[in-house]
């Protein structure tokens, strides 16, 4: 009696089956989508490919000097003084802790004495010297309350064509049983200045 081996290609079956994955979530609705997107002419990509380079290089490829602009504050921050900041605290009921500034987005933290729950802060903040201003409400910090003060937090975000050498001013109201807490540092309100640098 022969012993009869299975060949490889009796093992395999005569045709594949095409397989097809797809991703939903979870009522059902695809979580993918494609979009294909293609410049209208290859020398309309080009003309933009080089208009790029001629705003950033010299006819050698030499980087050319790019301005760029950025905030600062105008003013030392006032957690930086533990003590005096401590009291102005207390003094005032609220008072600016501290603020950073990226790009064009000025975050900042303030602090305020918890005289009641019910409390609302807020930012009154000027483009134009007071010609015109806003107010911002700020957002509650319930991680950070000691029992005897509350922070509240901000965010500002100012046009990207802020001009070069103008301010931002801002000061802070906190209102509390029908009665109006101010700090605006000391009557010279906090300000943050836009600068320009030359790179390259």
């Amino acid at each position: 009696m022969e012993s009869q081996a299975n060949s490889p290609e009796e093992t395999l079956p005569t045709s594949a089956a095409a397989k097809k994955v797809q991703f939903a979530d979870l009522v059902g609705r695809q979580l993918e989508f494609v979009k294909n997107i293609t410049p209208s002419s290859s020398e309309d990509n080009l003309c933009a490919v080089v208009g790029a380079w001629k705003n950033h290089y010299d006819i050698n490829g030499n980087l050319l000097p790019r301005r760029v602009k950025y905030l600062s504050p105008c003013f030392i921050q006032p957690s930086k003084a533990v003590e005096s900041f401590t009291k102005r605290v207390y003094s005032q009921n609220v008072c600016l802790e501290n603020i950073v500034c990226e790009n064009f987005v000025v975050t900042g933290v303030i602090r305020v004495t918890n005289l009641c729950y019910s409390k609302e802060v807020t930012l009154r903040l000027t483009l134009d010297s007071w010609k015109t201003y806003q107010d911002i409400c700020a957002d509650y910090m319930s991680s950070c309350s000691d029992g005897k003060t509350d922070k509240f937090s901000f965010r500002i975000t100012l046009p990207h064509d802020f001009k070069a050498n103008r301010f931002m001013e801002f000061a802070i109201c906190y209102r509390v049983w029908n009665q109006e807490f101010w700090d605006n540092n000391d009557t010279r309100n906090y300000r943050v200045r836009c600068l320009e640098v030359v790179l390259g």
